[in-house]
């Protein structure tokens, strides 16, 4: 009778066990100092040796002359503990003996001594599947076991162990065995049965047994019974039901560059062919997830268990990718996985996914407009025309010339800023009020023009205009630079404006310039600082004021990077090294001082002409 390929290679020595070399040298350590504990636990994932290991130190502390493998397996106690007729080891399944009857039955056996060797050792297996009145009928005795007896729990989920029973055991945690690990132990048995497999098949093995040796065993039998003595990576995948790595590439370009049509004959391939929907899924995430370590990471290779080739391909598609778009393309393939599995149309499901991450404007999600932003800003930033961008990343064709356009208006006014005498900047602002006044229905009153409550006459300010001294409405102007922010909202500044020279230099006056600057280069930050008001608090310090409820944008234009960025575009416009700060409008603070201070103030900035008091409590 054939015998599985995992049962033929199961552990019989502590050498034999793989991956868990912490736990099998503190098992050799208690064998050979004779510090044996009365309860063991011992818990992980499915396939990690945890019953192997049990059978082996239970035959070990057993055996006459233990050897640094564990049992020499030649003594009178080993040979008798190695047929299934022994009483001394005593495997208990907790699945089907789970009542307090059968834990009664075992606490009356034990009273009993081996028969041939030092211990009497009770394996129980899935030991969380015992009811919580067998749990209360085990406690005593596990906690005061006799001299000759010992406890072995095994169990792939120890959370639905009782503390009382956690607290009765040493506690020995079971980690999933390494890839590069399960290939070399599959090539050794490869090679002792004769058997030739590709080493790239048994990565992919080792990938899909995820830690397990013995899910790993279990697909290498299933391909050598389709394949013989000569397996391929191909027949793998065949037997897995999944695709090759490249098709995964082509599927994944296809959604980076947002054709929808491409993704969808790769799932259409998938079908026709007769793959598993669910285990192509399973192959994306991983490949989707991969792409995100070679992103991140400058050392890509410690963390991915890939060839040298399929390294090399991960980067260049890494390139292409954007941060926003991998994290979404994750968040939304991740919980499809269950879905499927329970969905009587896997494939609906699977294409209205594959839509939405070629098509991030259908969503109304912050993590989707970043996705965006992103698409546009590399686009703008590699100078890709409107023509070119019909067939476009994201399918916004539009938004990407419109963002073209802004960025060169943005980038022409604050040439002609520089160049246009500070006279005509009143003019032009009032200009730009009186077309906003035109589009919104609503009068809005010229600066130059004279106040209602005022009885000064037009001619003045036109006077002191041509005897050279700046008018109100041109201190006005100066106070009051179009951030893209409604004119009455004036921007506050702790530190006084220079004049002249100095003022230019000064970041909060040359900030529409910076944001241009910003714009063209990082579409993305641009959207962040939309909202926000610039303002120097101190010599070096450029503080930016958020609205309420900013806690994201002012998070995001803290890191480090960004801050980095930022500071470097002020100093590039302004020559000054400043150090950026953001606060939200709501921790602004007060105005501080007397109310004859704030009037002199306020007449000195916009001019006393301009300046009414009012006294309220008249």
């Amino acid at each position: 009778m054939y015998t599985a390929l995992y049962r033929q290679w199961r552990p019989d020595t502590f050498r034999d066990v793989v991956g868990q070399d912490t736990i099998i040298q503190t098992l050799k350590n208690q064998l050979f100092s004779g510090h044996v504990a009365h309860a063991y636990l011992f818990c992980g994932s499915r396939g990690t040796g945890k019953t192997s290991t049990a059978k082996i130190f239970s035959r070990a502390i057993n055996c006459m002359s233990p050897t640094e493998d564990g049992p020499c397996g030649k003594c009178e106690a080993c040979v008798n503990l190695s047929s299934e007729n022994n009483m001394d080891i005593v495997e208990i399944d907790a699945a089907s003996n789970n009542g307090v009857d059968e834990i009664r039955d075992l606490r009356d056996k034990i009273r009993f001594p081996p028969t041939i060797g030092k211990y009497k050792v009770y394996i129980i297996d899935e030991v969380h599947m015992l009811s919580m009145g067998a749990f209360n009928a085990l406690l005593k005795t596990l906690e005061e076991p006799p001299a000759h007896v010992v406890f072995i729990l095994a169990t792939t989920e120890p959370h639905k162990l009782p503390a009382t029973v956690l607290s009765r055991c040493q506690r020995f945690d079971f980690k999933r065995i390494p890839g590069g690990v399960m290939v070399e132990r599959m090539k050794a048995i490869c090679s002792k049965m004769k058997v030739t497999v590709e080493e790239s098949g048994l990565s992919v093995i080792a990938r899909w047994a995820e830690g397990g040796m013995r899910d790993a065993l279990s697909l290498l039998d299933q391909c050598m019974g389709l394949c013989g003595d000569r397996i391929t990576k191909d027949d793998i995948l065949n037997v897995l039901g999944t695709a090759d790595q490249s098709f995964l590439f082509q599927a994944v370009d296809a959604v980076l560059s947002g054709d929808v049509e491409g993704i969808l004959r790769c799932i259409d391939w998938l079908v026709e062919d007769g793959k598993d929907l669910n285990a192509f899924l399973r192959e994306l995430l991983q490949h989707l997830r991969d792409l995100l370590v070679v992103k991140f990471c400058k050392d890509p290779d410690k963390l991915l268990d890939v060839e040298d080739s399929t390294l090399e391909r991960l980067r260049e598609q890494a390139k292409k990718a954007g941060e926003a778009r991998l994290i979404r393309s994750l968040d939304l393939l991740a919980p499809l996985e269950s879905e499927l599995r329970r969905s009587t149309q896997p494939r609906i499901l699977l294409e209205l996914a594959a839509v939405k991450l070629c098509r991030p404007q259908e969503e109304d999600s912050l993590v989707a407009l970043t996705d965006r932003i992103e698409v546009l800003e590399r686009q703008v930033r590699e100078g890709i025309s409107r023509q070119a961008s019909g067939s476009g990343e994201s399918g916004l064709p539009d938004a990407l010339s419109s963002a073209g356009e802004t960025r060169h208006q943005a980038d022409h006014l604050a040439k002609e800023s520089k160049e246009i005498p500070e006279e005509s900047e009143s003019a032009e602002e009032e200009k730009a009020g009186q077309q906003r006044s035109s589009d919104t229905g609503s009068p809005v009153k010229s600066r130059k023009g004279p106040l209602p409550e005022e009885s000064e006459s037009a001619e003045e300010p036109a006077a002191k205009e041509r005897a050279g001294e700046p008018t109100p409405s041109d201190r006005s102007a100066r106070m009051e630079p179009d951030y893209g922010q409604p004119k009455g909202e004036v921007y506050s500044q702790e530190v006084e404006p220079g004049s002249g020279s100095d003022a230019e230099k000064d970041p909060a006056w040359a900030w529409p310039e910076i944001l241009a600057n910003i714009k063209g280069e990082r579409m993305a930050i641009y959207t962040l600082l939309k909202e926000a008001k610039p303002r120097m608090s101190a010599k070096n310090v450029f503080t930016l004021q958020f609205p309420p409820t900013s806690g994201f944008f002012i998070a995001a234009v803290e890191k480090e990077e960004n801050r980095a960025f930022l500071e470097e575009q002020i100093q590039k416009v302004t020559g000054r090294k400043v150090r950026l700060r953001c606060q939200m409008k709501e921790d602004a603070g007060e105005p501080t001082g007397t109310a004859e201070d704030i009037v002199q103030k306020a007449v000195r900035v916009f001019g006393k002409d301009l300046v009414k008091i009012v006294d309220e409590k008249k």
